[in-house]
């Protein structure tokens, strides 16, 4: 399948927003796009009490998916708002990672182009000792490493793109979410310049923290437009093709 692995230095980079933003901005260029969040913690039961997460939601809205391919898109939800291998034990729950890599691969054969979101940073683990990281590593999908413009994000996003590296894992490149225009000063652009310098990986976007855009209320007003003004939408599309050099 054609697509990318979106995976983040943290938590709380912003992988969701940033899967979501790709997705609709391929959406809107008329390409038959999937957004999978394979795991997902932190769910809530429905009306029906079935588990569904604030993630998945978001994605399904943003790549125009119908709620009838919500099983398309997540193959675990768990209700702990923790690591999916720490969220499955405390629910009793066992996670068979061959399901999980054979649901993205058969996932990927309704979608031209597939993105898929992981949970945390590429070590945080899915089930037992099998992490993120082999997980990207099984799927074989070009990465994108979503950071933050903040104090510390030169060493976070050097040391996860060298990870990647040691796992024999290709990264297209990365993103800045949460960038704010108006108030980026020294620390943020040399931020810019040295991970670009340091991890000979180049920078794809720079993605604008927009109040109108929740994950957890599933808003995504502009998202697409917001996309294409902000990352590198092309360079994104040539990479899923492999022609990105």
């Amino acid at each position: 399948m054609q697509g990318l692995f979106i995976t983040a230095t943290d938590t709380d980079a912003g992988k969701t927003v940033i899967t979501g933003a790709i997705a609709a901005a391929l959406k809107a260029r008329g390409i038959n796009v999937g957004a999978l969040k394979p795991l997902a913690s932190g769910g809530t039961a429905d009306d029906n009490g079935q588990l569904a997460a604030e993630d998945t939601n978001f994605l399904l809205k943003a790549a125009g998916l119908a709620e009838d391919q919500r099983t398309l898109v997540n193959f675990v939800c768990l209700q702990p708002a923790l690591t999916p291998a720490v969220a499955a034990r405390q629910d009793g729950v066992t996670i068979d990672m061959a399901a999980v890599i054979s649901g993205c691969r058969y996932a990927g054969q309704h979608f031209d182009k597939t993105l898929v979101e992981g949970v945390g940073g590429m070590a945080a683990p899915l089930w037992e000792d099998y992490t993120v990281a082999d997980l990207m590593a099984e799927l074989g999908l070009p990465a994108i490493i979503v950071t933050r413009p903040y104090l510390g994000a030169i060493n976070h996003t050097v040391l996860t793109a060298g990870y990647a590296r040691q796992r024999g894992i290709e990264v297209a490149g990365i993103i800045i979410n949460q960038w704010n225009e108006a108030q980026a000063g020294i620390l943020e652009y040399s931020n810019i310049e040295y991970i670009e310098r340091l991890t000979k990986l180049p920078v794809l976007g720079k993605f604008p923290l927009v109040p109108a855009i929740s994950v957890a209320g599933a808003r995504l007003e502009g998202l697409a437009e917001l996309a294409e003004r902000h990352l590198a939408v092309d360079r994104l599309l040539a990479a899923m093709e492999g022609q990105d050099k």
